[in-house]
């Protein structure tokens, strides 16, 4: 059985239907397998779906806080772990930069995963350099987008 770390990029897809939404509701549903997200992911959530009400304009405030509920229903429903982000977190992050520029909130996603220590954890992004370096310090990896590639 794996279990699967899922960071925002594909996360949101969960609440605003794009390519690779089926494969992540699949993951999320399936309460057999643990999934975990950190806190960091709630308030990037958020924002990207109140972004899409307030500034892009393509969604509706009734919409927003609908994905929004939607999200927290799914937190409790199927039982997604979320992980605070530790000091040990932090120091692989700063880590992780000093070896190849990344973004920072990429930084802590990752090393948040990494400090998990789950020899079946899949990360699951659908930013393709981020599963590169996801890839080449030792995670499996899957993009919904290009769950065959």
């Amino acid at each position: 059985m794996s279990s699967f770390f899922i960071d925002t990029s594909a996360l949101f897809k969960r609440y605003q239907p794009e390519q690779g939404t089926d494969i992540i509701c699949r993951i999320v549903e399936d309460t057999t397998q643990p999934v975990f997200i950190t806190s960091i992911s709630i308030i990037e959530v958020i924002s990207n779906l109140k972004r899409l009400f307030e500034i892009d304009k393509v969604t509706t405030e009734e919409q927003f806080y609908l994905q929004r509920s939607f999200f927290y229903k799914d937190a409790t429903e199927f039982d997604i772990k979320i992980l605070d982000v530790t000091s040990d977190d932090m120091v692989l992050a700063e880590g992780l930069i000093l070896k190849r520029y990344m973004k920072p909130v990429d930084s802590i996603q990752l090393a948040v995963a990494l400090n998990l220590g789950l020899n079946d954890l899949i990360f699951v992004s659908s930013d393709k350099r981020l599963n590169d370096i996801a890839r080449a310090d030792g995670l499996l990896t899957l993009n919904p987008e290009y769950p065959q590639g």
